[in-house]
């Protein structure tokens, strides 16, 4: 995936810089930000999904130091979606667009987001 194409001659059409530059880092923020409609600041966090349609689930897992939080995003009805995040499941049940509040959280944890 090429980030910038040049314009002017013997050049035209070429690529620029790539995949191991900043590209990546777009491409990485546009699926976390876009797909995943991933809202954070420095203690909250919240989903607004817009997952494409045909996806029937997608995962998301994030780090911060010590701190991992895995989610299971589920395009199922919420009766399914709670008993996914039943404590047998050792999943917290979380709603698009519900705030997380992660800031004081350490370990490891899992959660899962039903889709609208």
């Amino acid at each position: 995936m090429a980030a910038d194409v040049y314009t002017h001659p013997p050049y035209v059409g070429r690529g620029g810089w790539s995949w191991y530059t900043g590209t990546a880092g777009w491409l990485h923020r546009a699926a976390i930000e876009s797909l995943f409609g991933l809202k954070q600041d420095a203690h909250h966090l919240a989903f607004h999904p817009c997952l494409p349609s045909h996806w029937p689930q997608a995962e998301l897992t994030l780090r911060q130091g010590a701190l991992q939080m895995h989610f299971v995003f589920l395009r199922s009805d919420l009766v399914a979606a709670r008993a996914q995040a039943s404590p047998q499941a050792d999943a917290t049940l979380l709603l698009p667009k519900q705030p997380l509040a992660w800031a004081g959280l350490t370990g490891s944890h899992h959660y899962v987001v039903p889709l609208e």
